[in-house]
């Protein structure tokens, strides 16, 4: 009896554990996407330094508010800082591949080659 509580507890706890990284990494993504969109008006550098500063923030709220031990501070700064950055410059690509995109407009009807030409 004593074993499967400790595997339930065990369970549970991993359960827990999962669903509260998944709330986190949902969240610093979120942010990052926001900022990276909000700030569109910006120059690249301020945009960039911006969304840096940001996401600071929940990695610095993480640690504070959960008082991890100094062991396991540099992961628990890392996970939503890194999800923020990526999930920022991720926009900031996106939106630099779709300014090199090709400004001319595709043609309506696609161009008929003469049966006389050959390859």
């Amino acid at each position: 009896m004593g074993l499967i509580l400790i595997i339930l507890a065990l369970t549970v706890a991993l359960v827990l554990a999962v669903v509260g990284l998944a709330v986190i990494v949902t969240a610093s993504a979120a942010l990052g996407l926001a900022t990276a969109a909000v700030t569109r008006k910006l120059p690249l550098r301020a945009r960039i330094t911006l969304l840096l500063t940001l996401a600071a923030a929940p990695a610095a709220a993480l640690v504070s508010t959960l008082d991890i031990p100094t062991v396991w501070q540099l992961a628990a700064w890392a996970l939503p800082f890194l999800t923020t950055a990526a999930a920022g410059a991720a926009w900031l690509a996106f939106e630099a591949d779709k300014r090199r995109a090709p400004k001319l407009p595709k043609p309506a009807w696609p161009a008929r080659r003469s049966p006389a030409v050959s390859h």
